[in-house]
């Protein structure tokens, strides 16, 4: 056979070869499309209308195929190409804990991460949760919704809505992930929604710590590390199956990086529960970081990429959640020392999925209009990734060099401040309202969202990244944010 003959032969194969691929694809699409538009008919939806929780419900309450897809890959019939090359951290362990910025299409770095680099996805063929936790493994799913319910909807599939304080208010908002393994498990704790969308199109932040078993489980929650009593305390809140928690036992929390900063929908009271969740709570951990409230003339310089209630929150971000001592902002309509990091409507306009990719960003419209809006202390927030829309949420406190406890030092680098990460929004529903009670007189927190994220101090040697340009620009006098007309 001449040396023509076997190119051709080669190129015949490799042509065959990429049009049963292109034809099973397009058959798998054709499926997929037909199973929306009947998912959509049935909730009188669109299929563009349709959330990754109407597919999650659908599919895992529907039967299971008796058809299974070949895992190993010697198996699979036609070559699968890797066009875009990419860094890898699906075989990574994060021992020592780190805070990631979620994979944007078409940035690439070593500070991003992919949502199948996150769960170390074990397949790759059904619909973004399915398409990363074959049905063989056992997943336990949080939602929001009412009423509370517990509804096994497959032998390895139990969704759960946590009940909430109201009947009207609150949200179940949290982004937590247990990831169990043979010899560790790995906790996610980020801004991002289960949606493709969210790990694709928008920034968001995740802070990942793997832990691995012990040789000794622990005896019980009380006698694990802090990080981990918390986590197993929200899940009993969550009411998760015991055998989740029970299942944390097996591995060592001794090294866990971050402090824990949940809100619950509730009400707390007393002198211990009422600092417990919510804003008192992150006053306690910076309390606990940086040591007692900073005075006036050493307060840092706080960034916060959420509006909170500004005089409170000027407080707590300075370690304060005693009622009794005096407030960092003493004069009326005087702004705390705080920056707002927020996009403009010009960085929305400009963006890459422009005001139509915006619709998780909020800003009331009415609130941005009034007269005692804070606009003096708002800075455009513009990602690090050109055009990109953020839907994180961080605040970064950078402490001047005498404001520290006194020669506070980790690993021999000097304590420079402290970050906050998670899912709380800005509203006093994910961070709570804290008030004294009538008849007790006791500090009482009245918190209407479920919320989570972590607390971290940096170092001089920290090294997480920020998802927006620092020092962020001021805003114009001619600029206006980027705001939605909301109900609430």
């Amino acid at each position: 056979m001449s040396d023509n003959e076997e190119k051709e032969q080669i190129k015949r194969a490799i042509a065959l070869s990429l049009q049963g691929l292109k034809t099973q694809l397009n058959q798998e699409q054709q499926e997929q499309q037909n199973m929306k538009a009947a998912i959509a008919a049935s909730l009188g939806k669109t299929v563009d209308q349709l959330t990754a929780r109407d597919m999650l419900l659908a599919d895992t309450s529907a039967p299971v195929s008796s058809y299974k897809r070949p895992r190993d890959e010697k198996s699979v019939p036609y070559p699968v190409h890797r066009i875009v090359k990419r860094f890898d951290n699906s075989e990574t362990r994060f021992w020592d804990g780190t805070v990631k910025l979620t994979y944007v299409k078409g940035f690439v770095g070593p500070d991003y991460i992919r949502f199948e680099d996150i769960v170390q996805k074990v397949s790759g063929y059904m619909d973004f949760i399915n398409d990363h936790f074959p049905l063989n493994v056992n997943v336990c799913i949080v939602t929001h919704g009412r009423p509370a319910t517990r509804k096994q909807v497959h032998s390895h599939r139990i969704v759960i809505q946590p009940p909430l304080k109201d009947d009207k208010y609150g949200v179940f908002h949290p982004k937590l992930m247990l990831l169990f393994h043979a010899k560790s498990v790995r906790v996610v704790i980020g801004s991002a929604n289960l949606e493709r969308y969210d790990y694709e199109d928008l920034e968001n932040v995740v802070f990942i710590q793997d832990f691995p078993k012990n040789d000794t489980p622990y005896n019980s929650v009380s006698s694990m590390p802090r990080f981990a009593r918390d986590i197993c305390n929200l899940l009993d809140h969550m009411q998760v199956p015991s055998s989740v928690k029970d299942e944390l036992l097996d591995y060592n929390f001794d090294n866990a990086k971050a402090n824990i900063i949940a809100s619950v929908s509730g009400v707390f009271e007393g002198e211990k529960e009422y600092a417990t969740y919510g804003h008192t709570r992150l006053a306690e951990i910076i309390k606990d970081i940086v040591g007692e409230p900073c005075i006036q003339k050493k307060m840092p310089n706080v960034e916060m990429q959420v509006i909170v209630m500004m005089n409170e929150a000027s407080d707590v971000v300075f370690g304060d959640n005693n009622v009794k001592a005096t407030p960092i902002v003493t004069q009326k309509n005087q702004l705390p020392p705080v920056d707002i990091i927020y996009p403009s409507l010009d960085t929305v306009e400009s963006s890459r999925l422009g005001p139509s990719g915006a619709g998780t960003i909020c800003l009331n419209t009415s609130a941005w209009r009034k007269d005692t809006f804070p606009k003096q202390i708002m800075h455009d927030a513009i990602s690090q990734r050109q055009g990109t829309l953020m839907h994180s949420k961080y605040i970064i406190a950078t402490l001047p060099n005498e404001a520290t406890k006194s020669d506070l030092t980790a690993n021999k680098f000097k304590l420079k401040g402290w970050m906050y990460c998670g899912s709380h929004n800005a509203t006093m529903s994910a961070w709570g309202k804290f008030t004294i009670a009538r008849n007790t007189k006791l500090p009482k927190m009245n918190i209407s969202n479920w919320e989570l994220g972590v607390v971290l101090p940096l170092y001089e040697n920290s090294e997480y990244p920020a998802p927006y340009l620092r020092p962020a620009p001021r805003y114009k006098p001619s600029q206006q944010a980027w705001t939605q007309d909301m109900d609430y």
